[in-house]
């Protein structure tokens, strides 16, 4: 898969080991090859950009390093996460004890 190697490769050398391309659509009304960029954070897997290229595999548009950490910064925040301790423990902290 050339266009996926090649993202791939631009992450690898740019941005970090901790993000990589998802699989490439090709937009038929655009014709254009679009890549959205996986993140590995301590909260899971985010979308934190795309790419595009065109059909012959140059690149269109390429997000910014700064652009995905803004991105990464801003959807970390609003990710739940799980606390575990007593319930007396939660209250101290202020943390809203939760049933799933």
């Amino acid at each position: 898969m050339e266009i996926y190697e090649k993202v791939r490769k631009y992450l690898y050398e740019n941005v970090g080991h901790l993000t990589t391309p998802a699989t490439p659509k090709f937009d038929l009304k655009k014709q254009i090859w679009r890549v959205s960029v996986l993140c590995k954070t301590e909260r899971g897997v985010l979308i934190v950009g795309e790419f595009h290229l065109d059909k012959d595999g140059n690149f269109i548009r390429i997000p910014t390093k700064k652009e995905m950490e803004r991105v990464v910064e801003h959807e970390v925040e609003k990710l739940p996460f799980l606390f575990y301790g007593r319930k007396a423990d939660l209250k101290q902290k202020d943390i809203e004890a939760v049933s799933i």
